[in-house]
């Protein structure tokens, strides 16, 4: 997502802004802060920028946030290619000092009526590849003394380290919401339940199967999900799950509206939010009379496939939830949060 800043902001000591740059922990916090750092290092030989990065799945570079320069000059500069002039500048991946109607056609209206003289472009790495870049550049400077390139350059090999490692952490996040969408989007009814038996999460199938709200604010608990008659026995059941002493249960599950439905449920302890759970997922039976050999068949199939989501499911929720999600926030406010930090990424 592209964040522009027209304006100056809040001055910060170099300190507080090394500091705040050390704890971002999105592209978002830290593009601002390296942008600002490396117009002051200029000492006020250059009054604005940007910042490109190649997004994962493409080779474009990608303005990702810009300060000084007019929105109508940043909505046209959105994007370069390998093939463009300023594109080829950074497959040398050398810095380049120049002036930018080198790089810009002065027939650009809109980016020549910016008015700017004195340009650089310096590339970022990653694992020795260019992986985006910063271009700073002047309203009044006709050029950039050396000892300023020496600061500049200094200064965004540094940031090299700080920019990898905020896309990793957010590569992480997309890749464990993925994950959650994932179970979300599954026909098998997944649960997280608290050592209390406290339900923490359910997947869209659990709330359409059992009639659950998803914005309900009554606590869910674990003996909600059946007859009152089998209360005694998934008690115990969850407790032995936890242990892992049993893994699998075949407890009909039963609707708000009364109804009974039959499924196999694998229990497998595991960690949400630092705290120690048990993950349950279950696989529905249309209809249940008696053992017969499909469903046998289907148990053995479901054992081992769920083996294998469960494991998934504790890694990687678990350090999602442990590293992003606040205590007392819900998934649905996850989701919000994660397209505002990540956008477009």
């Amino acid at each position: 997502m592209l964040e522009h800043d027209p304006g100056t902001k809040k001055e910060f000591t170099g300190f507080e802004r090394a500091m705040a740059l050390a704890g971002a922990g999105t592209l978002k916090e830290a593009l601002p802060i390296c942008l600002e750092s490396l117009l002051e290092a200029s000492g006020g030989h250059l009054d604005c920028g940007w910042v490109y990065l190649i997004p994962e799945e493409t080779d474009i570079f990608t303005l990702r946030h810009s300060a000084g320069v007019g929105s109508a000059f940043a909505d046209a500069n959105c994007s370069w290619d390998f093939d463009s002039v300023h594109g080829k500048t950074l497959l040398r991946e050398l810095p380049w000092y120049g002036r930018f109607s080198d790089c810009f056609s002065e027939r650009d209206a809109t980016l020549s009526g910016e008015g700017l003289s004195a340009f650089a472009i310096l590339p970022v790495f990653r694992e020795r590849q260019v992986c985006g870049c910063f271009c700073l550049a002047s309203h009044t400077a006709e050029s950039i003394s050396q000892h300023v390139r020496h600061d500049l350059e200094a200064f965004v090999g540094w940031f090299d380290k700080t920019i990898n490692r905020v896309q990793v952490s957010e590569s992480r996040i997309r890749e464990s919401w993925n994950l959650l969408a994932l179970f979300d989007a599954m026909a098998e009814m997944v649960f997280a339940f608290g050592l209390d038996g406290e339900v923490l999460w359910m997947n869209r199938t659990t709330h359409e199967e059992l009639g659950f709200g998803r914005n309900e604010n009554d606590r869910i608990h674990l003996l909600d999900l059946y007859p009152a008659e089998w209360h005694p026995e998934a008690a115990k059941i969850f407790r032995k799950m936890l242990s892992r002493e049993q893994q699998t249960s075949s407890l009909p599950f039963i609707r708000r509206d009364g109804s009974i439905f039959h499924a196999t449920t694998r229990g497998v302890p595991g960690r949400w939010r630092g705290d120690e759970v048990l993950f349950g997922i279950s696989r529905i039976h249309e209809a249940v009379q008696g053992v017969t050999r499909d469903l046998v068949n289907g148990i053995a199939g479901l054992e081992k496939e769920i083996v294998g989501m469960a494991a998934l499911f504790n890694d990687r929720l678990a350090r999602l939830e442990e590293a992003v999600l606040p205590p007392g926030r819900g998934t649905e406010e996850f989701a919000a949060s994660l397209r505002d930090a990540g956008g477009n990424i």
